[in-house]
């Protein structure tokens, strides 16, 4: 049994491999430019096919749930949606807060950590967690923090981020506020997979984003 982690939730993809004894076959990264994902499955195709694998190997899917973008966090659970539609494979939702957090490897003395996204517009999406055993699972608290309103963030025992977003995340929170920030270069996918194995009660379709679709009037044709 193979099992896939994928998350889409900026315009860098990240796709993980495990084997049914719990060994990582990759781990891998790769940025789409903006607005086509048109090479994601030739690329999810190439990196199994190393491995001697196809996307019909995989039986059970974790992908990321954000926060992150409407259109990528969409394409990610449609892709693996339509991929699996009528098919004995499982499938479920991990956010994707939880697995960069769970990949820092934190103290045990740690037990609540707050992810942080450059919302842009000089804001911050931020997305709380709470320590279950080793894991890092969400909590009640998410919010868009304003420049110069840090709030709940003096609540949290250590911050955590992707590295392209740390200099955003210090300007806008404060470098005070944030002196433990821990950060990622990438979402590793992995940590999809091996985040609470067993818990499959969150679905696709409940993404978090960092910014909702704004619906846009169509405009009337222009008469010829």
């Amino acid at each position: 049994m193979y099992k896939a982690g994928l998350d889409y939730s900026w315009k860098e993809a990240s796709f993980a491999v495990v084997d049914s004894s719990g060994r990582i076959l990759l781990d891998e990264s790769l940025e789409f430019p903006p607005r086509n994902a048109s090479g994601l499955p030739v690329w999810l195709e190439q990196l199994l096919g190393k491995h001697g694998l196809t996307l019909r190997n995989i039986s059970e899917w974790s992908v990321g749930t954000g926060p992150g973008s409407f259109t990528g966090l969409r394409v990610a659970a449609s892709f693996v949606l339509g991929l699996t539609f009528g098919k004995t494979v499982r499938r479920r939702g991990v956010s994707t807060a939880s697995a960069i957090a769970d990949s820092l490897n934190l103290a045990p003395s740690i037990r609540r950590v707050l992810v942080l996204f450059d919302g842009r517009r000089d804001e911050l999406l931020a997305f709380g967690l709470e320590r279950d055993g080793v894991f890092f699972k969400p909590s009640e608290f998410h919010a868009v923090l304003k420049k110069g309103s840090p709030g709940p963030l003096r609540e949290y025992d250590a911050f955590a981020a992707l590295e392209k977003d740390a200099e955003r995340i210090r300007e806008i929170a404060g470098p005070e506020t944030v002196r433990c920030l821990y950060t990622v270069p990438h979402v590793s996918a992995a940590h999809l997979i091996t985040h609470s194995q067993e818990d499959f009660t969150m679905p696709l379709t409940m993404p978090v984003y960092l910014r909702p679709a704004v619906f846009v009037e169509p405009r009337i044709p222009r008469q010829m």
